[in-house]
């Protein structure tokens, strides 16, 4: 949903900066922002869509051990 919100932002600010005449000095730093972040909202969605909750670093303990 993030992604959709994020990558919707994007197009509907480039038509709404020539509608309302928006200077370029100010929709493209925005545009440059929200593309940054929408690179790494996908990155990690990317990265996390296998997770199951038992991955190794989400150990109780510090020590690491993941016997009984």
């Amino acid at each position: 949903m993030p992604l959709v919100l994020i990558g919707g932002t994007i197009p509907a600010l480039i038509i709404l900066g020539r509608y309302f005449g928006l200077s370029h000095t100010m929709v493209i730093p925005v545009i440059v922002i929200l593309s940054l972040v929408f690179g790494s909202v996908a990155l990690w969605s990317y990265a996390n869509r296998h997770i199951d909750g038992s991955e190794w670093w989400q150990d109780d303990s510090a020590s690491g051990w993941r016997g009984d």
